[in-house]
């Protein structure tokens, strides 16, 4: 299979000290891959660095052939991006946010309102699309930033904590959402410090720590390892 995302020797330092330290990633088209640690362990910086959003102090990335940091206009095409933070503006409806998006990636009008239909419908935020986004609860936003991130119909995704702070089911709509999306084919690249939620939607997971990674493995073989050792999940 070919690699959609191929990370070599990713480094990033802040003040002297190492917040991604020399990494080394290869992410197979189709896969969910997992980014598994604690807060502060490196994740998020590592997700700015892969979609074009901070330069890495030394090493490459590509993203579907395409270097970040020489083409990245060509490379964020080809990408989707839930970040940790909110991106959804929130004096704007709903549905304008969604055609914002639409517009930035440069989807056809035509495509771009059925494409909004689709997605309002599909995370239960039809009802609420003229209303704005200030007037929403953090499920129902992070629901619509997903939404956001889908409209250009992309080849990757990243995915940068969607769970973290919602309420059971909005995280479980989330989490069906990922494995739809396995199911379409589309390569996902997953932020999370829920061993559960790795195990549960990974077909790899890179253990992240202190800016290294510790391990890459299928979800249940660092599982049995973690218990081995006593560490446990969770």
């Amino acid at each position: 299979m070919e690699n959609m995302i191929e990370v070599k020797e990713l480094t990033k330092y802040y003040n002297g000290l190492a917040a991604v330290d020399h990494i080394n990633v290869e992410v197979e088209e189709g896969e969910v891959f997992g980014f598994l640690g604690p807060n502060g362990a490196g994740k998020t910086t590592t997700v700015r660095i892969l979609t074009g959003i901070i330069k890495p102090s030394s090493g490459k990335a590509n993203i579907m052939g395409f270097d970040i940091q020489r083409d990245p206009i060509k490379a964020k095409q080809m990408m989707g991006i839930v970040p940790e933070l909110s991106n959804a503006y929130t004096e704007l409806s709903a549905w304008n946010n969604l055609q914002f998006m639409a517009e930035l990636y440069g989807v056809p009008k035509k495509d771009a309102k059925q494409r909004a239909e689709e997605l309002l419908m599909k995370f239960d935020l039809y009802g609420r699309k003229d209303h704005k986004v200030s007037t929403f609860s953090k499920g129902m936003k992070q629901k619509l930033i997903i939404a956001m991130s889908l409209m250009n119909d992309p080849e990757i995704l990243f995915l940068d904590e969607p769970t973290s702070g919602l309420d059971v089911q909005s995280a479980r709509l989330i989490r069906d959402t990922v494995l739809d999306l396995h199911k379409v084919g589309k390569t996902i690249f997953l932020t999370t410090h829920y061993m559960e939620e790795a195990n549960q939607l990974c077909d790899k997971i890179a253990i992240i720590n202190h800016g290294k990674i510790a391990a890459i493995d299928a979800p249940e073989k660092l599982k049995n390892e973690n218990r081995r050792a006593g560490m446990g999940g969770g």
